[in-house]
């Protein structure tokens, strides 16, 4: 199994997604059309009710499919490449294996996650149990693990920097024209 394959969902995940949210479906239904039909004079018995819920819920899955399909042929949805998704898991590690919190890396030097990240990716693949110079951090923190996982700490590292930015940059204010 791959670095990013637990951030895919399983297909017994996926099978028991899409039954939760068809039973809802079907039970929103039911309830909406006991309340407001009798409130817009439509009368139905149980039975008639409970059968069009179950027309609707076939029509609603239909329009879901057909919708899901559309969007892939239009590439409105874009997947995630195999090393975009060892990133994201990378960083999702960081945070929860290794205890990375947000507090952890804005306690960090500006530019130092992402130093750290440069270090990575230019020495992809070296083995060396020294870190290269402009490693900020001490030695023994320095794991080189082979040349694609080294980009992806590089990576997952900078999108770090980057995330602490965004969290700790001042928001501007918006003028207001007079």
């Amino acid at each position: 199994m791959g670095e990013a394959a637990h951030m895919k969902q399983s297909r017994l995940m996926s099978m028991l997604e899409a039954a939760l949210s068809t039973a809802a479906g079907f039970g929103i239904s039911l309830l909406a059309q006991w309340f407001f039909l009798p409130l817009i004079g439509v009368s139905i018995s149980l039975s008639q009710n409970f059968t069009f819920a179950i027309i609707m819920t076939f029509v609603s899955l239909g329009r879901q499919f057909v919708l899901r399909r559309l969007f892939e042929a239009l590439h409105i949805r874009r997947p995630l490449s195999p090393f975009m998704l060892a990133v994201i898991a990378e960083r999702f590690r960081q945070i929860e294996a290794e205890g990375w919190s947000i507090e952890h890396d804005d306690a960090h030097a500006p530019g130092e996650l992402a130093r750290a990240g440069a270090a990575y990716a230019g020495h992809a693949g070296d083995s060396s149990a020294f870190p290269p110079h402009g490693w900020p951090w001490s030695y023994q923190w320095w794991k080189p693990a082979g040349f694609r996982r080294d980009l992806v700490k590089a990576a997952a590292l900078v999108l770090a920097e980057g995330e602490k930015f965004d969290r700790n940059r001042k928001p501007t204010r918006k003028r207001i024209a007079a």
